[in-house]
């Protein structure tokens, strides 16, 4: 009985609570006097843990004189009380990660960032802060699903803007309200100097092989960069406000010159050039 009441207690059960619902599974239904002598929980304060294990939705009580209380099926209260604990430790995450952003950025206007779960959580974080706007640049749009779900949260409250450089290709995603662009060469400069050397295949440097796979811009304040180097995925984070300018700018540029393949479109037509600034 002590593991289990343990194992209750780490689910987020109080150790009265948790005796209380086992003593009334072990009896299957009982009164405030059975399950006091089942459990050991005193008799005065049964009461108060039943009613707010009902309350709940973990027991039901049938008024009586005495009142009687049934236990819900064990599968039932587990699995909510293992969804709340993972929502505490959701929150818990995204909250720790904020913190640890908000710290970097004071100490460090340039970090990076390794290992695939450290880069989920940082994208997480910059997409939880956005203010006003998000724009994406996605290299290879049949990889974005690992991203779908945080790109369709920050499209129902801010505006999203998805940059597809190579084009939409492959099985459609889920991603929202977001805005879908392939953009067109704007200048010479751009199509012989920036496109065809950035954003269509790896950048040799000193041996090593950098291929460009996502940029995030949280509003114009931090700039997050997935990237691959000789295969291993890192990314850097940015909230330098020279860089995030530029970058955001730049974006918006191609946005301005690109066609919209999908989702809404901007609200008037110098939205995308105005953006960030």
């Amino acid at each position: 009985m002590d593991d289990l009441i343990r194992s209750l207690t780490a689910l987020g059960l109080t150790a009265y609570e948790a005796r209380v619902y086992a003593a009334l599974v072990g009896i299957g239904e009982g009164s405030a006097r059975q399950i006091h002598e089942a459990s050991g929980v005193p008799r005065p304060r049964v009461y108060d843990i039943a009613e707010g294990l009902a309350g709940r939705g973990f027991i039901t009580v049938r008024r009586g004189s005495p009142h009687i209380y049934i236990p819900a099926e064990p599968a039932v209260v587990i699995h909510h009380l293992k969804s709340a604990v993972d929502a505490a430790a959701t929150a818990a995450v995204q909250g720790l990660d904020a913190l640890s952003l908000d710290a970097r950025a004071k100490n460090s206007p340039i970090w990076y960032v390794q290992g695939e779960w450290s880069i989920r959580r940082h994208a997480e974080s910059l997409a939880g802060g956005v203010v006003r706007d998000l724009a994406v640049v996605c290299l290879d749009y049949r990889e974005i699903g690992e991203f779908a779900r945080l790109i369709a949260g920050a499209s129902r409250d801010h505006p999203v803007s998805v940059l597809l450089p190579n084009g939409k290709r492959g099985i459609k995603k889920p991603l929202g309200d977001a805005s879908l662009y392939v953009p067109k060469p704007f200048c010479t400069f751009f199509q012989e100097n920036i496109f065809e050397k950035v954003y269509c295949g790896p950048i040799p440097v000193d041996g090593s092989a950098f291929l460009l796979e996502y940029i995030f811009i949280a509003d114009d304040r931090v700039c997050m960069i997935v990237y691959r180097q000789d295969a291993v995925r890192n990314a850097v984070v940015i909230t330098l406000p020279f860089i995030t300018c530029v970058q955001r700018q730049f974006v918006n540029r191609m946005i301005a010159n690109a066609d919209c393949i999908g989702g809404p479109l901007p609200r008037n037509p110098d939205q995308a050039e105005s953006s960030g600034m």
